[in-house]
């Protein structure tokens, strides 16, 4: 299964952002128009968002279900917290 059917199950939604007169934004915008039907297909109700406005940065957005608590069990799991001498 390709990553693009399996998007709505750990997503549940993706923004496009971009400035129709931009170049830097030609990018996401020509992505978002070659690849929404196939997207659409296989996600059908997943909500594909491409908003456009004079100088929008180009970008990429989704909602996450993740908490600080989340946040902070896994950093204590992989060991993100340190002091100074490294414990």
């Amino acid at each position: 299964m390709s990553w693009r059917a399996g998007l709505s199950r750990s997503l549940p939604i993706l923004r496009f952002f971009g400035c129709p007169e931009s170049p830097s934004s030609r990018g996401v915008i020509g992505w978002y128009k070659n690849n929404y039907e196939e997207l659409k297909m296989l996600n059908p109700t997943m909500p594909l968002l491409l908003r456009t406005t004079e100088n929008a940065m180009p970008a990429v957005t989704t909602e996450l279900d993740f908490t600080t608590d989340d946040l902070l069990r896994y950093m204590i799991q992989t060991s993100k917290f340190r002091d100074e001498n490294g414990t």
